[in-house]
């Protein structure tokens, strides 16, 4: 259980901050928007999803388990489809690793016993 309690935090955390950098146009995500070729209103929709997985994995932590799942599939989703984005814009290999690994734990989280 103290598994599923931190890294629904840390992915709740790094959810929050990236969704942030989408939210309020950080520098570096309006660059890589730009990259991938999305529209500004696609970029913030993303965000707001970021933000709102990390809220249903913290939410299930304290009240409702399958919020948590929901949430967990849905930041899954999330990611798959930005290692798609980047592998269709030949981005740099090391955004590819780091989606992959943040899917992993996504995918671990799924299944630890809650």
């Amino acid at each position: 259980m103290t598994l599923t309690i931190a890294l629904s935090i840390v992915l709740a955390l790094l959810f929050v901050a990236t969704g942030a950098g989408k939210l309020f146009g950080a520098k570096a995500s309006l660059q890589a928007r730009d990259h991938f070729r999305m529209s500004p209103v696609l970029w913030r929709t993303i965000g707001v999803l970021e933000w709102a997985g990390a809220l249903g994995l913290v939410v299930g932590l304290v009240t409702w388990e399958w919020v948590a799942h929901a949430a967990t599939v849905g930041l899954g989703l999330l990611m798959v489809g930005a290692t798609i984005t980047r592998l269709r814009y030949d981005s740099k290999p090391t955004g590819v690793v780091v989606d992959l690994v943040l899917l992993a734990l996504l995918i671990t989280l799924l299944f630890l016993d809650r």
